[in-house]
């Protein structure tokens, strides 16, 4: 009777452990696999997925490449056959200029239009202006020929300026002010126009202008400037006073006057009577100058004071 009884306990415990299995195991064991199944399609797919991505990216990194090299051999190419032209245009338009006798004073204006249209930002093109007007002043032309002659003289050097200074004017800053010529003769000595600050870089700068002479005949002003600016870090003023002439002839990228942090600044004519005179006087930054590049004091003392190059940094002391 025991071992009847003992055979069914047995009995009953493989059946529960038989519905165990068939109830929660089965169904678990098949949830695993079909879990681990999408886990590995997944993080295979993504895998797949990552190295076209990382294949694209690099052959596209060489495709990049090749087409750069291609777009610089271009461009150099380019730029050798412009250089080449402008070398060219400039030895057969500078020929005219040493041949006085060979060419006529319309075909050096004609030479000189194409020499200050082409050529105005890369040389001083003040002696080629002043030769003409020698050479227009001491023809035997009329009247109105004459002074055909001297106005497209002039009409050419206040375009180049005109262009110059929308270059200037749109990294730095100017102001004009009107040159009352009668009141400089009764005043017998120079004439004191209104003083102006300009801020250009973050360095604001006073400027005091005064017109000391006018020479009519030629058309030119002798002009002193004073700029005072606060010495980066410290409360020192550094002042610079300078004397020059200013003629329509003095183009701002060449004519100007050097200053602290990499600066320049310069005053261009715009008009001139016998009563008075239009002057502008712009502050840019010296990498706009044909000569613009950084005095080598200039350039130690900002590196001691700031630790950085000029094109380095923009945080500059304020007036």
């Amino acid at each position: 009777m025991e071992d009847k009884n003992e055979e069914e306990k047995n009995i009953q415990y493989c059946s529960r452990r038989e519905r165990l299995i068939n109830c929660y195991i089965g169904p678990c064991g098949s949830l695993f696999v079909a879990t681990a199944i999408l886990v590995s399609g997944y993080l295979g797919s993504n895998y797949l997925k990552e190295r076209t991505a990382a294949k694209a990216r690099i052959e596209r990194g060489v495709l990049t490449m090749e087409a750069i090299q291609v777009y610089s051999g271009i461009m150099r190419k380019q730029e050798e056959a412009e250089n080449k032209l402008r070398e060219d245009l400039f030895n057969t338009n500078i020929k005219i200029f040493s041949k006085t006798d060979t060419f006529k004073l319309n075909e050096q204006m004609l030479n000189l239009d194409i020499i200050a249209t082409n050529f105005h930002e890369s040389f001083n093109l003040k002696p080629f202006f002043e030769y003409m007007k020698e050479k227009i002043s001491a023809s035997s032309l009329s009247d109105s020929i004459y002074g055909a002659y001297l106005a497209r003289l002039y009409q050419t050097a206040q375009t180049i300026i005109h262009k110059q200074m929308l270059i200037l004017e749109g990294a730095g800053d100017k102001f004009s002010r009107m040159v009352d010529i009668e009141r400089l003769k009764q005043s017998h000595g120079s004439l004191q126009l209104e003083e102006e600050n300009l801020m250009v870089e973050g360095v604001e700068r006073n400027y005091k202008t005064s017109v000391i002479k006018v020479n009519i005949e030629s058309k030119e002003i002798l002009v002193r400037l004073e700029v005072r600016t606060i010495k980066m870090n410290t409360a020192e003023v550094i002042k610079k006073t300078t004397e020059f002439w200013v003629s329509f002839f003095d183009f701002p990228m060449i004519h100007y006057v050097t200053l602290s942090y990499d600066q320049r600044c310069a005053i261009v004519l715009n008009e001139f009577t016998e009563t008075c005179a239009d002057i502008t006087l712009v502050t840019f930054p010296g990498s706009l100058a044909i000569r613009g590049k950084p005095y080598y004091q200039d350039t130690i003392q900002n590196l001691l004071v700031t630790g950085k190059l000029f094109n380095e940094t923009n945080n500059k002391k304020q007036w």
